[in-house]
């Protein structure tokens, strides 16, 4: 087995092209000059929360247009409840935010599992490992979501709690863990079914309200830095516009430009953007962009549109929770203001050899073969 890209926050790898061009050197005799250029290339692998596991996808399986192929890689644990949630820390370790099976009468409690990269590579011979690090929380009902923050927290959202939990880079080191959150968060507007979750450039954090039709800021000032129960007042709330914009949102991911992208779990089925100046202050903007969804093979690109995540290209990846339970990866490009419906995706991966399975969070880590 071979790990290609070991470190999931590494920069983005770089295609060195040389051209040689002949010329008249001193003496007439011919001189090769070199001309060096670059262009980037995709060194992420999109890591999905898979229903009852977490499958891998390569760069090249995203590349290959509209196609049914099976994952690179799958993550069988035997601890799985129900994974909604995937996210990689500094180390390229992967996280996995599990909901359980309690919330549905069952008996697998809520949990997040760490999985070491040296596991990750290891997948081809031991798919069913143990996970190195299990944070279990009386707190926890359901947990969809997770972000870390630059300081190495995580910050993982509760569907069913209401709040929003962070746990400690030393809370996260420990092997098995059952204790309170560091520090539990809930709004003064109050969440409702809170589950997208992102940080911008400026350390501001966003909540996705999954059960109504609103998306949350908190200023990084009034974020708190003390343990123990906070409720916050956010700094804005961002509502539906009237015409879908914002409806059962589920997964927040800001793009280079500081854009903040969301998916609408309900129908109309979309993926909106918003601009910086969009989220300066409470109202109900419409999206500067509209991603909406298109019928391929007779398949459609967005159904309940889960996860979003963006790879080192700028080409935005969304996972349908819905059948046909595709992946539709849109190229950099395709990220435009259109009056048109789609556009169709550069990358569509759908059908049975896929394994996909209500697919819900996503995200671009190390690429493992």
């Amino acid at each position: 087995m071979t790990k290609l890209f070991c470190n999931s926050v590494a920069s983005s790898a770089l295609l060195a092209l040389t051209v040689a061009v002949g010329c008249v050197g001193c003496g007439g005799h011919p001189t090769a000059l070199i001309k060096t250029t670059t262009e980037p290339v995709l060194d992420k692998a999109l890591w999905v929360a898979n229903g009852a596991n977490v499958v891998e996808f390569a760069p090249s399986q995203l590349a290959a247009g509209t196609a049914d192929t099976a994952p690179q890689l799958a993550l069988n644990s035997g601890v799985f409840g129900a994974p909604q949630g995937v996210t990689f820390d500094a180390e390229g370790n992967l996280w996995v935010i599990d909901g359980g099976t309690v919330a549905a009468g069952g008996t697998i409690p809520p949990a997040l599992y760490q999985f070491t990269s040296s596991q990750l590579e290891a997948l081809g011979t031991v798919n069913n490992p143990k996970p190195n690090v299990t944070i279990n929380s009386t707190s926890f009902t359901f947990p969809q979501q997770a972000v870390f923050d630059s300081a190495g927290n995580l910050w993982v959202s509760d569907n069913g709690s209401n709040a929003v939990f962070v746990f400690t880079p030393a809370q996260l080191s420990a092997t098995n863990l059952t204790e309170e959150p560091s520090i539990s968060i809930t709004s003064s507007v109050p969440f409702n079914g809170p589950l997208g979750i992102a940080f911008d450039a400026m350390g501001d954090l966003f909540v996705a309200n999954n059960a109504g039709t609103s998306i949350e800021r908190f200023n990084a000032s009034v974020l708190p830095t003390s343990t123990g129960s906070h409720t916050l007042k956010p700094s804005a709330v961002i509502s539906d516009d009237g015409k879908g914009s914002i409806q059962a949102p589920w997964a927040l991911a800001f793009d280079a430009a500081g854009d903040l992208w969301s998916s609408n779990a309900n129908a109309p089925d979309t993926l909106v953007e918003f601009t910086p100046s969009q989220l300066a202050a409470t109202g109900t903007p419409t999206p500067a962009i509209t991603l909406s969804s298109v019928a391929v093979e007779m398949n459609q690109t967005l159904a309940a549109p889960n996860g979003i995540a963006f790879d080192n290209l700028g080409d935005l990846a969304a996972a349908s929770s819905a059948a046909p339970f595709g992946i539709a990866d849109f190229a950099a490009n395709q990220l435009v203001p259109t009056t048109a419906a789609g556009p169709t995706p550069s990358a569509f991966l759908v059908g049975t050899k896929t394994t996909l399975n209500a697919p819900a969070g996503v995200a671009f880590g190390p690429v493992i073969q």
